[in-house]
């Protein structure tokens, strides 16, 4: 209950009113699957056990602030929150975040293009979006070709929910994500009668981080925070709550 007391508050207060408060680490928490979500009213997942390791390793109280992805990168950005999971490390973001190093994970599951089974503009190559209208997530980026290019229609929409809301409205043509992500949002009869997966797609691992905003007290710690991370990297204990994050998501209760 403490996790959607929080997501209330945010939506109820300005983003100003999220002071520092001694002893806690803030943590800016979005939904995706299966890394960090809501079961049973509590946030939960890989990126949560995570936080609270690194909390734990630095004597402070992890605090989980549930926000969309957007207003979750602009509170760290602003110093109103201490911590984002997730993040791809790119020179526009360096300027306001530190990314704790080595990289917590790489992800190999590819980004699929999600369009309609009734869709008559197959998606078979990457020049196959030009013209179309494609849904993505505000704030997020994906590959460097798709984000950098400026013929193809994007729509930016807050959630992953509100994409698949407005693929199946027609609102949209495709929308970009991991197919892991996505799965547990949409009913079983939607997935299997309504949604088809592109020809196309996007396979090449990436190195995901775990980011500190430059205008938190938390910066004080990124030395230490960088070397509890090195450790549960290497001695398996990160691998280890993948594997049971994999386990979990078999029966993991969507947002």
């Amino acid at each position: 209950m403490k996790s959607i007391f929080y997501s209330l508050l945010f939506l109820l207060l300005p983003l100003q009113s999220y002071a520092f408060t001694h002893g806690e680490l803030r943590i800016a928490t979005y939904i995706e699957e299966p890394f960090s979500y809501i079961k049973n009213n509590k946030l939960v997942g890989e990126n949560i056990e995570i936080a609270k390791l690194l909390a734990k390793y630095v004597n402070l109280d992890p605090l989980f602030i549930h926000c969309p992805f957007a207003r979750c990168l602009a509170m760290v950005k602003h110093g109103q929150a201490d911590m984002i999971f997730g993040l791809r490390k790119l020179p526009e973001r360096e300027v306001y975040l530190t990314f704790l190093t080595p990289p917590y994970m790489i992800q190999h599951y590819p980004v699929r293009f999600f369009t309609l089974k009734s869709a008559s503009h197959p998606i078979k190559k990457f020049s196959d979006l030009k013209g179309l209208t494609v849904g993505v997530l505000r704030g997020a980026t994906y590959f460097d070709q798709f984000d950098k290019s400026k013929e193809i229609k994007k729509v930016e929409l807050t959630t992953r929910k509100q994409l698949i809301k407005m693929l199946l409205r027609g609102r949209i043509d495709t929308f970009l994500e991991r197919e892991e992500t996505i799965k547990p949002l949409v009913s079983a009869t939607d997935y299997k009668e309504k949604l088809a997966l592109a020809d196309y797609l996007y396979d090449r691992a990436s190195a995901t981080y775990i980011a500190i905003s430059k205008h938190s007290k938390i910066q004080g710690y990124r030395k230490q925070l960088s070397k509890s991370l090195r450790k549960f990297v290497n001695d398996g204990t990160i691998q280890k709550l993948m594997k049971q994050r994999i386990e979990s998501t078999k029966t993991a209760t969507p947002e």
